[in-house]
């Protein structure tokens, strides 16, 4: 009976232990984390009493032992985790899904600033009540602060540097989202940021006043335990992995936030930092750790819904990204088809190849996302879902 230890509790600790189950259903499985999951994605739901948390349930019922706790230090030698307890609890594979923290913007100030990732963070903005709030970021995470803050009756002031989620969005559809979320009460700001003071947000030569700042521009996966025993780390920041999820220590592996993904396209090791890759890393480790061959492929997807029914997909690359990792790119612009009001199809010039696709729209375009995301990476012919291109 393999014993298998997981640190952390978020989606990748919580799909690992669930696909396992299946994959080994003999497996001793033992979860720590200082947290219960719950959908990070929603927590902007909880202020109208939404309860977001995920049912554990099931996996006790299945014998997994949660434990409400931190480890502190990795012992690999003698294959054990050790809690804040001080107690020693052996491992014959350890998954390491301890997730990520955000960054603090790299200025003068940039300790006052807040998160925006937990159920925490949101009691916090709560009972702050601010009037007017800066969000510093032009990331997913921005849009989710910005939808709570004018649910909580603030004005958000989101800083954007150059466009909205550039690394999701074609040009075009950044600006497309910017302004239908400027319409139901989103303020854009346009700078580099200079310095956080307690009064706002300092940005080129002009002062964003704000009660309150929040850090959504990225986030650092949390490897303190994975480097403080030995194990690789890329860059010395991330994780570093095989396909499989597996570390340079073949008893330790590592998915969700604080580890690297592969590039379905490129064959490449990327940071992802989003649910559903973690959720894949997960099914792949769990596989890896049963025995069993066969992977599923890690593509950046992404849906989303933002103030006033704005939807926005994405998978794979844009055409900017495409370009920066060598490839010659064409696309192809649709407006109000089954794809969304406006849609871009990113494709390799000379074989036809679908690199990304991404879509804003104000209905959520269902199945045809699916589709996309499978055309994606399956490498399809842009003809094969959208007809013939001129």
């Amino acid at each position: 009976m393999k014993r298998v230890m997981v640190i952390g509790f978020g989606l990748g600790g919580l799909s690992l232990a669930k696909n396992l189950i299946r994959e080994d259903p003999d497996a001793e499985i033992t979860i720590v984390g200082d947290e219960r999951p719950y959908v990070r994605h929603k927590l902007r739901l909880t202020i109208a009493g939404r309860d977001i948390s995920v049912p554990t349930d099931k996996l006790e019922a299945s014998g997994v032992r949660i434990i409400d706790g931190r480890a502190v230090k990795i012992k690999r030698e003698q294959r054990e985790v050790v809690l804040e307890t001080g107690e020693a609890l052996p491992y014959d594979y350890l998954v390491i899904a301890t997730g990520a923290e955000p960054s603090q913007p790299p200025v003068p100030g940039g300790e006052l600033t807040m998160g925006y990732r937990k159920i925490g963070d949101i009691e916090r903005l709560r009972e702050a009540s601010p009037s007017r709030v800066a969000i510093v970021g032009a990331s997913l995470v921005a849009l989710h602060a910005a939808d709570t803050c004018i649910h909580l009756g603030a004005e958000p002031h989101v800083i954007v540097r150059s466009r909205l989620v550039r690394k999701s969005l074609e040009p075009e559809l950044s600006q497309e989202l910017e302004e239908r979320l400027s319409r139901v009460g989103v303020v854009f700001e346009k700078g580099k940021v200079k310095r956080i003071t307690e009064d706002g947000v300092e940005i080129d030569s002009k002062m964003v006043e704000a009660d309150l700042t929040i850090a959504a521009m990225g986030v650092s996966p949390e490897v303190e335990l994975a480097r403080d025993c030995g194990i690789e780390l890329e860059g010395g920041w991330v994780i570093k992995v095989d396909r499989r999820g597996q570390t340079s220590d073949p008893r330790v592996y590592a998915v969700g936030d604080a580890a690297l993904a592969y590039n379905p396209i490129t064959g490449k090791p990327e940071y992802l930092a989003i649910g559903g890759a973690a959720a894949i890393m997960a099914f792949n480790a769990a596989r890896a750790i049963a025995g069993k061959r066969g992977m599923m492929r890690t593509p950046r997807y992404i849906k989303d819904v933002f103030l006033g029914g704005n939807y926005l997909v994405s998978v794979g690359f844009t055409s900017p990204e495409a370009e920066k990792a060598g490839f010659e790119v064409d696309r192809v612009e649709l407006r109000d088809t089954r794809w969304g009001d406006r849609a871009f199809f990113v494709f390799e010039r000379e074989s036809r190849k679908l690199l990304g696709f991404s879509s804003v729209s104000s209905r959520d375009i269902g199945e045809a996302s699916v589709e996309a995301m499978r055309g994606v990476v399956r490498r399809k012919r842009v003809e094969e879902l959208v007809g013939e291109v001129s």
